[in-house]
């Protein structure tokens, strides 16, 4: 007979397979079935007929099988769900990186959609200006806003000049000057035509506005820190081909007013553009404290040429003393044909002394000038008048009185002379 403490740990071993393996103690589970299964075999081995004594081990065996079973089908219950949770959460993070790939799309999209309506703002804008000094303001603020460049320069090119048209904090760069950027180009055997980007001497691009094959303008600008000098470059380029027709518009609008400000037979200003450039030196001079020299000069019997040669050769010299005057003087004057025969020269921060050396140079190169009239050589000679604002005159109106009386008088005196107003009063 068994002992009955034997019998009731056996009675009580499935509730501690349960207890022991649950909830995932599965190891720990089998162990105790396995002593659970050895004391059945025992009690077998012992009582080889059926016997009561089987009871307490079968019962141990079974219940700690099914405990077993109870505790497995748990572990793998939870197995499925653990799996399930990494599943659920593989998919939420590939759903998040899904949506974070569209969120940067779009983001970009975004970003593109407002560089493009920046552009196409800039780009109408720009296409309304009809001279470089409407062009200047929206043109640097375009390189500030879309470029993100906040030292450059940006030049016009053309075959006769290349002017500075924007600039902004470039002190101390290769593209300060287009003297300096020239030789910068020259020495990396670049010309204006090749765009660059550089780290050294410092993080910079160079590129060119080009239109129909034809180089219009060139923008050279540091890079930021932070910012890589190719990319900034590459967007630098579809900017500056949406803005090349706006140089080219400009530059064919101001042809077209050289034209029509321009005398077409001398070559000198129209009066209309004198007119309007003599009030505006004399504003200047009053608020610098500045002075402007005037010379009109008048060509010497030039009606007696006329009616002797024809007028085709009155044309002739007054073609040939137009191209002295634009010859003899600097780019800061200001040459205009006033009359018939007539010519006046501006002068800004002209001292008399400077203004009557160059009057009668010019006096004198005329004088000197042969006009061929079949193998006749004929000569013509000038009577130039000076005065100066503010010396003579307080008013642009009274400035060209002064000289005008001037120039009467050089004629009075036997013309082929120069004389300065200020002469009359002494």
């Amino acid at each position: 007979m068994m002992d009955p403490r034997v019998i009731a740990a056996l009675s009580l071993l499935p509730l501690i397979t349960l207890w022991a393996g649950f909830p995932r103690r599965l190891w720990l589970a089998s162990a105790l079935l396995g002593v659970a299964g050895c004391a059945a075999v025992a009690s077998v081995v012992v009582s080889p007929g059926p016997s009561i004594d089987w009871a307490a081990p079968a019962w141990a065996a079974l219940g700690s099988l099914a405990a077993w079973l109870l505790c497995r089908g748990h572990a793998l219950e939870e197995d499925a769900d653990e799996a399930g949770i990494a599943q659920a959460r593989a998919a939420r993070a590939e759903l998040g990186r899904v949506l974070a790939e569209h969120k940067a799309r779009g983001s970009a999209a975004e970003r593109e959609q407002k560089d493009t309506l920046a552009l196409y703002g800039i780009i109408k804008s720009l296409g309304e200006a009809l001279s470089w000094e409407q062009v200047r303001p929206k043109l640097e603020a375009a390189v500030e806003q879309y470029l993100g460049l906040n030292e450059f320069a940006f030049y016009s090119v053309s075959a006769e000049a290349v002017k500075l048209i924007a600039s902004r904090r470039l002190q101390g760069s290769p593209g300060t000057t287009w003297a300096t950027l020239s030789r910068y180009l020259q020495e990396r055997d670049l010309t204006a035509a090749h765009s660059f980007s550089t780290d050294k001497p410092e993080p910079a691009i160079g590129l060119p506005v080009v239109d129909n094959n034809e180089v219009m303008g060139y923008l050279y600008a540091r890079v930021p820190q932070g910012h890589a000098p190719a990319a900034s470059l590459g967007k630098a380029q579809g900017f500056v081909q949406q803005i090349a027709f706006a140089f080219r518009r400009v530059k064919l609008f101001q042809e077209v007013e050289n034209l029509s400000q321009i005398d077409g037979l001398t070559g000198v200003h129209r009066r209309g553009g004198f007119e309007d450039r003599i009030r505006q030196e004399t504003v200047r001079a009053k608020t610098f404290k500045t002075t402007v020299g005037l010379m009109l000069l008048d060509i010497d019997h030039f009606k007696k040429l006329n009616d002797r040669y024809g007028h085709p050769f009155g044309d002739q010299v007054l073609k040939r003393v137009g191209e002295i005057l634009n010859a003899s003087v600097y780019e800061t004057d200001f040459v205009a044909r006033y009359g018939g025969e007539e010519f006046v020269v501006l002068l800004p921060r002209a001292e008399p002394e400077g203004a009557a050396r160059k009057a009668e140079a010019i006096r004198r190169a005329i004088e000197a000038e042969p006009f061929a009239m079949g193998f006749e050589s004929v000569r013509a000679t000038v009577s130039i008048g000076i005065a100066h604002f503010p010396r003579d005159a307080g008013s642009p109106e009274e400035l060209v009185s002064r000289a005008d009386a001037a120039m009467y008088a050089a004629k009075s005196q036997g013309r082929n002379r120069v004389v300065d107003c200020s002469a009359q009063r002494t």
